[in-house]
């Protein structure tokens, strides 16, 4: 697999840990470098006074707690009042995390968790691998793509989301995990008992394309990602790279600290970002302190690029530094603080907002590419793969993204949904030229050419891509 398309992967990856996240994480630098406190009730009032503004609170808490038609949890009530509370602000950045949920965010924050190294999602209502990490326990232990993992430690998993799933396979590093787990053409379920293992989820992808043009791409912004991110670059510095093209579509954020890391890298002396109050009072200006580089640099971004990306693509853009490539960006550029509470859950709360060195607001806004450029349909179609075994008589979207690949790949089929005879005869068709057996269904191994010959084709459907590689060999002819 690429690096271009393990983006993919690992965007999965991180959908496994906690799925549905558009924007997270703000950052606490600021409170650190400022050591500001950020109390938890107002000083001045007498705990007296706060005792009886509570009141009521407390009241219906006991009333529904005890005389409510139905049994239900103290705990649940208390983290539903929190809950509204937040929602009623009307801020999509600002939330409430139950316990599990702030574990989760601490897991993304910090990049890595303790597990077995695998990517999951639910197909036909089945946990299945699509992936297994490089070099983890689950890779080790012979986990393939396409396994179905039925039961965990004994117990049945068919049904659960994939964030559930994924909850009951981690655990302490060093502690082992029991997986029940069907495979095809296999007629007895496999047992696999896999020793648990720190896991570090990569977040900055880097390859040398040709014309040494290099290209890398950061899918979030985690505790790792400016160190990899140095590392990556100067290796390719090293390497004699003539231009760079940093990938920031899809990115949706993270850890600002790591964000001015990669602006003091690859920018030059000057303001990365401002940031500012809800008045546009000037709270903190993060700085760096390098040269201008001697190579073209191109940014990609589209509509899924927000918060930190957004703080690295304007940067590059207001100081001339790079030429921005894509669509526009999502427009997020509030800053978070993320509290925990004394009963382990967490409140994620806006407490300020970003501007670009020239003082431009992005939140709400977004930024402008300077060469827009739209992706075909192909591309999405082909970038999704095919990601289960799939047979005659099937219906549905699976069914019709086959169809569709295969037409990209040039074989002869509608676009239907159903698996027909029209879509065997392509099946076979595909298999026959690629030196598989014959039998008009996608099994495991059709399933991994068909993703083989994609990845083969995917850069050049990428016009995104392509424009970047113009634009730079462009500039250093």
């Amino acid at each position: 697999m690429s690096f271009l398309q393990k983006r993919n992967v690992y965007l999965l990856v991180l959908l496994f840990m906690l799925t549905n996240v558009l924007t997270f994480f703000g950052t606490t630098l600021y409170y650190k470098q400022q050591q500001v406190a950020v109390p938890p009730v107002d000083p001045t009032v007498e705990s007296t006074e706060i005792e009886e503004e509570l009141k009521p609170l407390v009241e219906a808490l006991d009333i529904l707690s005890k005389r409510y038609l139905e049994d239900v949890s103290r705990e649940e009530l208390i983290n539903a009042a929190i809950s509204g509370m937040v929602e009623s602000l009307g801020d999509p950045q600002t939330n409430f995390f139950t316990t599990s949920d702030y574990n989760e965010m601490m897991i993304k924050i910090d990049g890595s968790f303790s597990g077995i190294g695998v990517e999951i999602s639910a197909v036909d209502d089945y946990i299945t691998v699509v992936e297994t990490i490089k070099n983890t326990p689950g890779e080790k232990a012979g986990l393939l793509a396409g396994d179905r993992i039925v039961a965990v430690d004994g117990q049945s998993i068919v049904g659960v989301t994939p964030v559930e799933a994924a909850q009951m396979m981690r655990g302490p590093e060093g502690t082992k995990v029991t997986l029940t787990v069907e495979r095809e053409n296999i007629e007895k379920a496999l047992t696999f008992t896999i020793m648990r293992a720190n896991i570090v989820v990569p977040s900055v992808f880097a390859e040398m394309l040709e014309g040494k043009i290099a290209y890398i791409q950061i899918t979030t912004f985690d505790e790792h990602t400016g160190s990899d991110f140095q590392k990556a670059l100067l290796e390719l510095e090293a390497q004699g790279m003539r231009g760079l093209i940093l990938d920031l579509r899809d990115n949706p954020g993270g850890l600002l600290d790591q964000a001015v890391k990669i602006g003091q890298e690859i920018l030059p002396a000057g303001p990365i970002t401002h940031m500012v109050d809800r008045e546009g009072n000037l709270l903190q200006t993060y700085q760096s302190y390098g040269t201008e580089k001697n190579y073209p640099i191109v940014v990609l971004i589209n509509g899924n690029s927000a918060s930190a990306s957004e703080i690295i693509a304007g940067a590059l853009q207001d100081t001339g530094t790079a030429i921005l490539v894509g669509t526009k960006t999502y427009g997020k550029a509030t800053v978070q603080h993320l509290e925990a509470l004394s009963n382990q859950s967490g409140i994620r709360y806006t407490v300020a907002k970003y501007q670009t060195p020239k003082g431009r607001d992005i939140h709400g806004q977004g930024l402008e590419p300077d060469v827009q450029v739209e992706l075909t349909e192909d591309y999405f179609v082909l970038r999704h793969g095919i990601i289960t075994e799939l047979k005659p008589g099937d219906e549905g979207a699976n069914v019709l993204i086959l169809q569709k690949i295969l037409r990209v790949l040039g074989y002869s089929v509608d676009a239907t949904g159903k698996f027909d005879e029209v879509t065997v005869q392509a099946v076979r068709s595909f298999q026959e030229q690629h030196n598989l057996s014959v039998s008009g269904q996608v099994d495991l191994a059709t399933r991994k050419e068909i993703n083989k010959q994609i990845e083969s084709i995917l850069p050049a459907k990428d016009l995104q891509l392509q424009k970047a590689l113009e634009i730079i060999d462009s500039k250093i002819k």
